[in-house]
């Protein structure tokens, strides 16, 4: 009998104890996890609050609806995810957003060429960051100040363009990419997704990217290591800008009419879906997984919503108050990091 139990000390509480250890460590993963991308337990518990409460939340075509949503909203999230983090903002985005798509509709209607209404949509937007870039950078005006007058501008000229009215009648191409699907996933996701991970890329594996961080982190430190902090400045917002003209070719392609309006919606869910993720106001901390998290939430929030019968207003109100709460938990969430 002695024997027994010294051959179950011997074996059974060393295994117990590696058991406990490898608990321990995943555990400790799962923790930096979340540490790294707080909202992820939020949508986790959302995912499955909603498919239980919400007929028809987790059915196939409603799951194709949300990715269908989310190329527009993750494309413009991932613009402002870098001027975010160089502590800019950028409020003209929707109205960049609607122009562009004008342009490109226009072109495409003269020309019946999608990839030169690609390359059109693209342009607009370039020009249009390059511009907020001059301002912000060069002549030093305000963020908020640059890219309020750019917005209100650049929709002057689309309801100039348009008097007001949809464009349609695009290339029947164009409309059918928009609902292709591969292996049961929309074709316009995939574009969507496929410009975030670059981006991604580019923030966390590219000097540029670094010199991101570094100039919203502190840019006389960033000067003193030798950034060209003004450079950096036009740059992101030339780049954010032909994102915003890609997020309008890609709102053609989900619902096949362009529109000076087409941006408007979305200026708080963007702003608030890079905030809720983790990217701070103040620029510095941040990222585009964070922001995919967040752009992920507002979405699929939205689309409860509209299941529910809400009112386009209801959904601003939670939008807001999200955004609150979102800025106040990542401006915590960063003091905690410094502490430690």
């Amino acid at each position: 009998m002695a024997n027994s139990n010294q051959h179950r000390e011997n074996f059974v509480y060393p295994s117990g104890l590696a058991h406990r250890e490898r608990l321990g460590i995943t555990l400790d993963a799962l923790m930096s996890i979340f540490r790294y991308l707080p909202l992820l337990p939020v949508l986790i518990v959302c995912g499955i609050l909603f498919s239980i409460t919400i007929d028809g939340f987790a059915t196939g075509p409603n799951l194709q609806n949300i990715m269908r949503q989310l190329p527009v909203v993750l494309v413009a999230v991932a613009r402002e995810t870098i001027v975010l983090l160089i502590g800019g903002i950028d409020l003209s985005i929707g109205a960049t957003i609607g122009f562009s798509s004008i342009c490109g509709a226009f072109v495409m209607h003269s020309t019946g060429s999608i990839a030169l209404g690609l390359l059109t949509c693209v342009g607009t937007g370039l020009i249009i960051g390059a511009l907020n870039g001059l301002g912000i950078a060069w002549a030093r005006i305000q963020p908020f100040i640059m890219t309020f007058g750019m917005m209100l501008t650049v929709r002057a000229l689309g309801f100039l363009l348009t008097g007001g009215r949809s464009v349609g009648r695009l290339p029947s191409a164009l409309v059918h990419s928009g609902q292709m699907k591969m292996l049961g996933i929309p074709f316009v996701f995939l574009i969507g997704l496929a410009v975030a991970v670059v981006i991604g890329l580019v923030l966390g594996k590219t000097i540029f990217g670094q010199s991101i961080y570094l100039t919203g982190s502190n840019p006389r430190a960033a000067k003193f290591s030798g950034v060209d902090v003004t450079k950096i400045t036009f740059k992101v917002y030339t780049l954010s800008g032909g994102l915003a003209g890609l997020a309008g070719f890609l709102f053609m392609m989900r619902l096949g009419a362009a529109t000076p309006t087409a941006g408007d919606p979305l200026l708080l869910q963007i702003i608030g879906a890079a905030v809720l993720g983790g990217t701070l106001l103040s620029g510095g901390e941040g990222g585009m997984l964070r922001s995919f998290t967040g752009c992920l939430l507002i979405v699929v929030l939205n689309n409860c919503l509209e299941i529910m019968g809400a009112q386009f207003w209801d959904q601003m109100i939670v939008i807001g108050a999200l955004l609150a709460v979102g800025s106040a938990m990542g401006t915590w969430l960063n003091r905690r990091r410094k502490m430690e």
